[in-house]
């Protein structure tokens, strides 16, 4: 600041001397401008040739002095205004408070660069993968030295994983869940997916894959599909529909699909054995035989 301070008095001086240079333009212009116009005004009128030549040099001198003028003020606009005293014992105040002088608008970051080069003489980096960081081993200028631990930005596919505690949670839930069940519930939950989006079944069903968590199994021991319960009774899928829809035989749904699984017990499979082979609409239109050997299948 001291060395600032010393080359504004320079400056200051320099164009205290530049001031007056331009003084004396001046005044050398206006002695002139005098002189003319006094020998002017000192001709016989009747001699008209002479009284005209000093005439034409009056005004040319007049023309000088204006000009100088002119580019006087020009100069003056230009001219940067030096700092007062006090100006200057706040510059001094400011070397003695660095976090003010640092955090101050003025302070460009260039000027902060300067800064930093002169209090600080290098800077070691070192960075540690294990605890994902760098280390700033700094050496002031006085020959203090200084370790500063900074946190580095996690990687792309690092900000975008899944913690450990998730991807356990969800390992325990696809064990009897859907993944569009587990997405609903998430997003019931009100939470978000790593990118802050809503929880989606196919979103649900990337992670697991990711993370090789097995699909849920649906179907319980003994449970049938539709077609599989058609196929043990040798009717069609329509008339399994009916009887879902009568009440008849109960079942299992999972969404999205609405994937249905039917458990029967022996009872039911001898009642629905014995509404096949009485039923008048389904018998007309079965061969006998089918029907003999569903029977004894059921049976």
């Amino acid at each position: 600041m001291e060395i600032a301070l010393g080359a504004l008095a320079e400056v200051e001086q320099r164009d205290q001397a530049i001031e007056h240079q331009w003084q004396l333009k001046l005044q050398r212009a206006e002695y002139e401008g005098q002189l003319a116009q006094r020998r002017f005004e000192e001709v016989d009128p009747a001699n008209r040739l002479v009284a005209a030549t000093l005439e034409q040099r009056w005004e040319h001198a007049l023309q000088e002095l204006e000009g100088l003028r002119l580019q006087y003020r020009q100069y003056q606009e230009k001219q940067t205004p030096l700092l007062s005293a006090e100006e200057q014992n706040q510059v001094r105040l400011l070397a003695n408070d660095l976090p003010r002088l640092w955090r101050a608008p003025t302070t460009s970051p260039k000027d902060r660069k300067r800064i930093l080069r002169l209090l600080l003489k290098d800077i070691t980096l070192e960075k540690r993968a294990a605890t994902h960081q760098a280390i700033l081993h700094l050496r002031w200028q006085g020959g203090a030295t200084e370790d500063i631990a900074v946190q580095l930005p996690p990687k792309a596919a690092d900000r975008w994983r899944y913690p450990e505690a998730f991807v356990n949670e969800l390992r325990q839930l696809a064990q009897c869940r859907t993944d569009h069940q587990i997405a609903e519930a998430f997003n019931q939950q009100g939470r978000r997916s790593a990118k802050g989006q809503a929880f989606t079944a196919k979103m649900v069903g990337w992670i697991r894959g990711k993370h090789r968590i097995p699909a849920p199994v649906l179907h319980q021991p003994g449970e049938l599909t539709v077609r599989q319960l058609s196929q043990k009774f040798a009717v069609s899928q329509h008339v399994v529909y009916y009887w879902l829809r009568k009440g008849i035989v109960e079942a299992r749904r999972f969404e999205p699909k609405n994937q249905m699984w039917i458990a029967l017990t022996p009872e039911k499979e001898q009642e629905l054995q014995a509404w096949v082979i009485t039923s008048k609409r389904i018998a007309g239109s079965k061969d006998p035989q089918v029907l003999n050997e569903t029977a004894s299948c059921v049976v």
